[in-house]
């Protein structure tokens, strides 16, 4: 039982995170309006950090990949997005070093998509380890306006003595600005225990640049986990709380540099307590 509860505290976990460095590295020839964000590259002391961004012809995102080590752990992660023929997010497939350490090769998920509504449903993915399979379903929420306001995770377990049947593990909840262009908060409820009540666990908040947010996907961020790819504008402070070990809170503060069309061209990040900075450089093309 207590691998049972690791391996779903690893994937709560996956959801109540979604870390993101902004970066920007420069334009190619031609209008650099037009032009998309391709890498970003970071680094904190001896750390450096790497993400690509790949397009499809329709310049939709179809692929994101990090290289780097933090504090001598991999931070290599493949996420691979697969669009039906009208752009529609059917699958993704991730591979990640921190994967292959728990013995697990990549994690599909699976996308439903209501045609009638324009709206995603619900999404799914199940990980199977020796003895046992855990799959995780996500239902999402959506506001008068279409956007996700909410996803609620269900897990289920097989394989066990005594099988966990699906219980609600994880509720995500998205608060936004007035205007509705930026996130201005997450929140975070989970179970402490398989089958257990839900309670506040963690939560960010986010202040924003007045300038573009060099990559913007709108719904699909939060399909994504990538609630940062919502918002039309850049983070300048984000508060971290962590409800059940505040020992764990943290704020980071960001500074831009802008280049002609009012996107990051570089960022300076400072993470307090600690005083850490976090130098960025974006790329685009």
């Amino acid at each position: 039982m207590k691998k049972t509860s690791a391996i779903i505290f690893i994937i709560s976990c996956s959801f109540l995170f979604s870390c993101q460095k902004e970066i920007d590295w420069g334009f190619a020839s031609g209008n650099p309006a037009t032009k998309l964000l391709v890498r970003i590259k970071s680094k904190t002391g001896a750390d450096t950090t790497q993400l690509d961004y790949t397009y499809d012809a329709n310049k939709r995102i179809i692929r994101e990949k990090t290289t780097g080590i933090s504090g001598g752990t991999s931070l290599d992660n493949d996420l691979v997005i697969k669009r039906n023929a009208s752009g529609i997010i059917i699958t993704t497939v991730q591979k990640s070093a921190a994967l292959l350490a728990a013995g697990i090769d990549s994690i599909e998920t699976r996308y439903n998509y209501n045609t009638g509504t324009s709206k995603y449903t619900s999404s799914v993915f199940q990980i199977s380890i020796p003895g046992f399979d855990v799959t995780d379903s996500a239902v999402y929420n959506y506001n008068g306006s279409g956007r996700i306001i909410g996803d609620d995770h269900y897990l289920q377990v097989n394989g066990l003595p005594i099988p966990l049947p699906p219980f609600l593990s994880l509720k995500n909840y998205y608060i936004y600005s007035a205007s509705g262009s930026n996130i201005d908060s997450v929140k975070q409820d989970a179970a402490t225990t398989p089958g257990g009540p839900l309670s506040p666990v963690s939560s960010q908040a986010y202040n924003y640049d007045s300038k573009i947010n060099p990559l913007i996907i709108s719904n699909e961020a939060i399909l994504l986990t990538r609630p940062g790819l919502y918002n039309a504008n850049n983070a300048t402070r984000t508060v971290v709380t962590n409800t059940v070990d505040p020992t764990q809170d943290f704020t980071m503060d960001y500074t831009y540099r802008y280049n002609s069309v009012n996107k990051p061209d570089s960022s300076y990040g400072t993470r307090t307590p600690g005083g850490t900075v976090t130098a960025s450089k974006y790329f685009y093309q």
